[in-house]
């Protein structure tokens, strides 16, 4: 495999790419059930679909599902081992709205972007990789970071609030919601 391609891939990830679970008919629930982030429900009856093989090994990495010739979902196979990584949600238009990822390859999401004209809205995070939500960055209209939820010990209650003034990656002011 071309490490330079794989390295964007991952890159992508990072940067606030997209998980779900490995079917292709319809998914799972909403953002979060209980504390645990969970893929989006999709239906891609009735859709066009694009099948690629990235690796060239006779295997689909990629699918991308069109309805009269706008993408409404892409769903990738990053490292090749048969299972979703990533999945992309488009609406009616064509404008990229959502994100789900497993980064760490075991079919579990740990990573959900939404998006506002195609600007990152907010990213739900797991941290421990076990799609427990660990937290919740929110973004400006400009896709700045504002705030940081965070809930350390996932027990679905924010413990710190950390806010920030675009284009800085330190917070200017930091609020502990944990009982002391």
């Amino acid at each position: 495999m071309n490490k330079a391609f794989y390295f964007v891939l991952v890159a992508m990830i990072f940067a606030g790419t997209g998980c779900s679970k490995n079917s292709e008919d319809v998914k799972s629930a909403a953002d979060a059930v209980g504390n645990k982030l969970v893929a989006q429900d999709y239906d891609v009856s009735g859709l066009d679909l694009e099948s690629i093989d990235i690796n060239n090994d006779g295997k689909t990495d990629q699918r991308i599902y069109s309805k009269n010739g706008i993408v409404q979902y892409v769903v990738r196979d990053l490292n090749f081992d048969g299972k979703t990584d990533i999945t992309e949600f488009y609406d009616e238009a064509g404008r990229h709205t959502r994100d789900e990822i497993d980064l760490d390859y075991d079919g579990i999401c740990d990573l959900i972007v939404s998006y506002e004209d195609e600007k990152p809205l907010k990213k739900e995070f797991s941290v421990d990789f076990e799609g427990n939500r660990h937290g919740i960055q929110y973004f400006d209209a400009n896709g700045n970071r504002t705030k940081i939820d965070h809930d350390y010990d996932a027990d679905g209650n924010v413990d710190v609030v950390e806010y920030y003034h675009p284009n800085e990656s330190e917070p200017y002011k930091v609020d502990d919601l944990r009982k002391k």
